[in-house]
């Protein structure tokens, strides 16, 4: 699961650590279309329009400011039958970006948004304002976490710790096995605590580090 790749240079030990920190998410990230297929690029245009003037019209009833929306694409729609491509018409969206901050209103709002026009629900996902910080602790006790394994070696081979001589930031993917950067909802097991019971709702957010030391040459335990 964790690089196993042996040191070419040995200079004193080597150590992995990690932290996993379990955050409530404070906002919730909306993305959505308003998609219209019709026989000519007019009636699309005007369709797609129509339906977004009905989206915006919800969103500002409902007092949701953080919006994004993009400006109205056209594109060719075909259906292939039988070995055979057909087509169906053009197509004309516009991609909506909400950032929600009441997350108890999520139902009402995706619930509003699609019976107001929305046509395509493309994803909904749980965010923090506060990523930047929790990362920079699940880093810190990532190196905690590294320090502590790295005492323990020592200690059971008669050794004492020494200073920091190399520090190698880690992909923190490895401890969920999933490529989502720092940001994953699955929960595994870490250096820095035990394993409990979660949030199923929760973020984590990761940390993960590999910390070399040299040996002290001056004390021996």
């Amino acid at each position: 699961m964790y690089d196993t790749q042996p040191i070419q240079t040995p200079f004193g030990v080597s150590v992995f650590g990690s932290a996993l920190l379990k955050v409530t998410p404070d906002i919730a990230s909306l993305e959505f279309s308003v998609l219209r297929t019709e026989n000519q690029p007019k009636a699309a245009f005007a369709s797609a329009r129509k339906g977004t003037n009905a989206v915006r019209n919800f969103l500002d009833k409902a007092r949701i400011t953080d919006v994004g929306a993009s400006r109205v694409t056209l594109s060719q729609e075909f259906k292939y039958s039988n070995g055979e491509q057909r087509f169906i018409g053009y197509a004309a969206k516009v991609k909506f970006h909400v950032v929600l901050s009441e997350l108890d209103r999520l139902e009402e709002i995706l619930i509003g948004v699609v019976d107001a026009g929305a046509n395509e629900v493309k994803s909904v996902s749980f965010e923090s304002r506060k990523l930047k910080e929790i990362r920079a602790l699940a880093r810190s006790r990532a190196v905690e976490a590294a320090r502590e394994k790295a005492q323990v070696y020592c200690e059971a081979a008669g050794m004492q710790l020494g200073t920091v001589i190399h520090i190698e930031d880690i992909n923190p993917d490895i401890l969920t096995g999933r490529n989502e950067g720092h940001v994953s909802t699955k929960v595994e097991p870490d250096d820095s605590g035990d394993i409990r019971a979660f949030d199923p709702g929760a973020i984590t957010v990761a940390g993960a580090v590999r910390v070399g030391y040299s040996f002290n040459p001056d004390a021996v335990t």
